[in-house]
């Protein structure tokens, strides 16, 4: 036991003098390299400046005189320009003697290579080919395109061949394939719910949630609107919401879950039982005691400039639809003229207010027709006017 506790002292001891010793030759080694730089450097010193980072042609403008520049030794450095000191001898703040020699490394500046083709390439071999070629990937935009697959890139910058320096960034336009095609949505009400949901399935789009509110004036699971509205163009797999009649039952619906949809002609965006006005049971144009506005109609005026005529007396075929709602508005009037053309075309209104989307006018008029189209003045609505079902103009109602 004494003897290996005996070895173990010994090799602590040995280990001390072996650092001991490190650290001696260490410190003697830069105390000769002072006293040698004195010796060869005595007399007369300048004190070396720092010219890292600085661009050759400032280094010989601020060196001493009495300094010598030596032929610089050059190469490629991504970190500095070209003709940037990227490092000197002696270091800076060294003291040396007149006329004595600085050897400096300039940089040649990041190496140029050339920029690969990536043009029809997926992302991961784009990644790939500017990896071996030493540069980065930079800024990505996507659009549509009908000649490149989705995820496949289309053009670049820089373009191929073109040199760029090492690690620089190279942008991508990159393809969202096909740009999904929109139709219309045919008008579902009127349908029963199981056959709407059959032609939604059909047409390549998805059943969604389906909503029912109180509605006396239609048999139960009879659609009434749905959400996108009838006409508005959709893509493949778009869901379509439903609201349906629930006849004299309360429905599913919860408040301001109506709003989003579209009434159609002879809907109304409101319950019959939540108008006091309305007798159970009855249509909301049988209420009792309504003294609200009449139902708005259409003016076309005449080409002799005299008073505008009814659509009866015009002979132009509109369909004037019921008030947003049983409660009583100013009206305001919208003035609408048909663009210039060769044909009738069918221009529908629809009113969008907190109370939902509401179509108040639907009619075929013949180009230049002036139509005027009274609407409820209802708060921070507007009015939507469409052409043939295109959106062609927005308008507040004021």
């Amino acid at each position: 036991m004494a003897k290996k506790e005996s070895c173990l002292l010994i090799l602590v001891k040995m280990l001390i003098l072996v650092s001991i010793l490190i650290a001696a030759v260490v410190a003697a080694f830069f105390y000769l390299r002072e006293q040698l730089n004195g010796y060869f450097n005595r007399g007369d010193t300048i004190e070396v400046p720092d010219f890292r980072g600085k661009h050759l042609l400032q280094v010989y403008k601020d060196k001493p005189g009495d300094l010598v520049i030596d032929k610089p030794e050059e190469k490629f450095d991504i970190r500095y320009p070209k003709d940037f000191v990227i490092a000197q001898y002696p270091d800076p703040g060294t003291r040396v003697k007149a006329n004595k020699k600085i050897q400096l490394t300039i940089s040649l500046g990041s190496k140029l290579v050339n920029v690969p083709d990536l043009c029809r390439r997926n992302l991961r071999e784009s990644s790939l080919a500017l990896l071996n070629a030493q540069l980065v990937e930079g800024n990505r935009a996507y659009i549509h395109s009908q000649k490149i697959e989705r995820d496949k890139v289309i053009t670049q910058s820089p373009l191929p061949s073109m040199p760029q320096g090492m690690q620089g960034k190279v942008d991508m336009l990159i393809s969202l394939g096909t740009k999904p095609v929109k139709v219309p949505l045919p008008n579902l009400s009127g349908k029963t719910l199981n056959d709407a949901q059959t032609s939604i399935t059909a047409w390549g789009l998805k059943p969604g949630k389906v909503i029912s509110r109180r509605d006396s004036t239609r048999a139960m699971q009879i659609v009434i609107s749905t959400f996108p509205a009838p006409f508005e163009p959709v893509a493949e797999g778009t869901t379509v919401d439903l609201l349906v009649s629930a006849g004299n039952e309360p429905g599913n619906a919860k408040p301001g879950e109506v709003d989003r949809f579209e009434f159609t002609v002879g809907a109304s965006p409101e319950p019959a039982s939540d108008n006091p006005k309305v007798k159970e049971g009855k249509p909301p144009t049988e209420a009792v005691g309504d003294t609200g506005p009449s139902a708005p109609r259409i003016f076309i005026a005449d080409d002799s400039g005299t008073a505008p005529k009814t659509p009866e007396e015009s002979g132009v075929p509109g369909n004037p639809v019921s008030p947003v709602s049983p409660a009583t508005y100013e009206s305001s009037q919208i003035s609408f003229v048909m663009p210039d053309g060769f044909m009738p075309k069918e221009v529908k209104f629809f009113q969008v207010s907190s109370q939902g989307r509401t179509q108040v006018y639907s009619g075929t008029h013949k180009p230049l027709d002036m139509i005027k189209v009274p609407v409820p003045t209802i708060p921070n609505s507007k009015v939507q006017i469409y052409i043939n079902d295109v959106p062609i103009e927005e308008r507040p109602v004021e």
